[in-house]
């Protein structure tokens, strides 16, 4: 027979182990900590096991009692899982932990990208929705959101298990708002996971530039991925944002590329300057993608090229696991801040968050003047590069 003691005193081994009590029940303890009264019994002749419950909310004694109650259940002759199936499909399904959380993502689902709404969904079905989905949110305690991101961690998802926490937080309090709990179990539990080492993304030094475009300006390949690297290393925009470009977004007369707020990753409109020699990649193919939607079409998949095939073009050149579209980004923010360029202007130019709300919803037109000329003077830069000359002027433009 177990004693509380006992109990209180048994550690998780690298392998599930049973800890017998007697008349069928015994304790199961999983690698990951969980705990968990379980009783054998046979009913017509077949084994089966019916969960009790997980300690520390059921007790030793409670666990004793119900096992006693199935006892008396198997000696009528009723089988005590079926009597547990009967009470679960009188819960009140609404509140039920996948209810509450698909009325949840059907709420945001109006709002939000098409993208985080299949990832967060993704998360709920392969795994919160296994172990709690079928559980009244009243009975979910912070241990059991922590073993499912315990068990995201387990299979190296680092992101996806810090990310699983905060979601089912916000179906917490969902219920909160609904009355139907009082507090939200879920914060600081991210603490007891392991801390991600960030992963910067691979990036070339100014100083390693001038041989990247000389290889890029040699590269053979396919011509809308070429224009597309050059029209990248001068604009600095995000991968999505480049290779998704339309030509109706491209206003030739100011020189102008305004992007919609619905393919920004801060859901905000953006504008991008662009230089003389940003104009003279477009027009290079215009004849060959000027009647389809987007600039950077690809003909054997009647879609926009993909990331990776950027990647594979950087990939080509010599520079696998040394530069990524992202690299871009950081080389120019690097390279225009250690040139004295203005840092709000660099910012709103990366659209990246400046200011509060109500500010950031115009940063799409603020400094225009002077980033016009910063990006002008960024593309002439990048030339001089090529020629291992360095043209930016002495005074930065005000």
């Amino acid at each position: 027979m177990l004693t509380d003691a006992q109990v209180r005193k048994i550690k998780p081994l690298e392998k599930k182990k049973r800890y017998s009590d007697e008349k069928g029940l015994y304790l199961e303890v999983t690698s990951a900590g969980g705990k968990f009264w379980r009783l054998k019994y046979r009913f017509n002749g077949r084994e089966s096991t019916l969960t009790i419950g997980s300690y520390p909310e059921i007790t030793l004694a409670q666990a004793r009692r119900a096992r006693d109650e199935a006892r008396i259940q198997l000696y009528q002759n009723i089988d005590p899982n079926a009597i547990k199936s009967q009470r679960l499909q009188e819960i009140d399904e609404s509140i039920l932990f996948k209810s509450l959380a698909m009325e949840w993502m059907e709420d945001r689902k109006a709002v939000i990208k098409e993208a985080t709404y299949l990832r967060d969904l993704s998360v709920f079905e392969k795994d919160l929705f296994p172990a709690l989905g079928n559980l009244p949110i009243d009975q979910i305690k912070g241990k059991d959101v922590l073993a499912c991101a315990k068990k995201i961690e387990e299979r190296g998802a680092q992101e996806m298990a810090k990310r699983s926490i905060p979601l089912a937080g916000r179906i917490f309090r969902c219920a909160i708002r609904k009355g139907i709990i009082e507090h939200d179990p879920t914060p600081h539990l991210q603490e007891a996971l392991k801390p991600r080492k960030v992963k910067h993304m691979a990036r070339l030094d100014i100083s390693e530039f001038p041989a990247f475009l000389e290889r890029m300006d040699r590269y053979h390949g396919n011509l809308i991925i070429k224009s597309a690297l050059q029209l990248m290393t001068l604009t600095f925009v995000r991968t999505a944002e480049l290779r998704l470009m339309e030509w109706d977004e491209i206003d030739f007369e100011n020189k102008l590329w305004r992007i919609p707020a619905d393919k920004m990753k801060m859901a905000l409109p953006h504008i991008v300057p662009l230089s003389k020699q940003a104009l003279d990649i477009l027009e290079v193919i215009r004849p060959i993608t000027g009647m389809k939607q987007y600039v950077f079409y690809n003909y054997s998949t009647a879609k926009p090229i993909s990331s990776n095939a950027l990647l594979c073009a950087i990939r080509t050149m010599g520079y696998n696991g040394k530069m990524t579209g992202h690299g871009f980004r950081g080389l120019a923010s690097t390279t225009l801040h250690e040139q004295g360029y203005m840092h709000d202007a660099i910012e709103v130019q990366l659209a990246h968050k400046v200011g509060n709300a109500v500010s950031q919803a115009y940063n799409h037109a603020q400094h225009m003047d002077y980033r016009i000329k910063m990006m002008q003077e960024w593309s002439d830069f990048i030339d001089g590069l090529r020629n291992n000359v360095i043209p930016f002027p002495k005074y930065k433009v005000i």
